[in-house]
């Protein structure tokens, strides 16, 4: 009796090991390539001015245009997500954090505006 349960023991370790390995394999966060700094620096300048120029369309456009504004959103919805990504990719440490954090939140209110305004 007792061989018996170290031979389903050792079988049952023999399968969650392994399994448990893969599956953390699975999940570790893949790091991107570094991104070289001279392209970061452009790259966030330019989500950055195209980030705001479509932000103050949108604050521009009147309430009445709803179909103008739903694009707009949309649109600004696309830049937001573009800039979170570069700067996910460029900048490091806390700033990163906290911009990240930032960008997250508008990326979720802005979601929110098109699924109530967008039909």
């Amino acid at each position: 009796m007792f061989r018996r349960f170290l031979l389903r023991t050792a079988a049952f370790v023999g399968l969650i090991v392994p399994a448990t390995f893969g599956l953390a394999l699975l999940a570790a966060p893949a790091y991107p390539a570094p991104v070289p700094a001279d392209s970061c620096v452009s790259n966030l300048r330019q989500a950055q001015v195209s980030l705001a120029a479509v932000q103050a369309r949108v604050s521009q456009t009147s309430k009445a245009d709803d179909a103008k504004l739903c694009s707009l959103n949309q649109r600004y919805f696309f830049e937001l997500v573009k800039s979170r990504a570069v700067t996910a990719s460029c900048q490091l440490g806390p700033e990163r954090d906290r911009a990240l954090v930032r960008l997250d939140a508008d990326v979720e209110h802005i979601n929110g505006n098109i699924a109530a305004m967008c039909r």
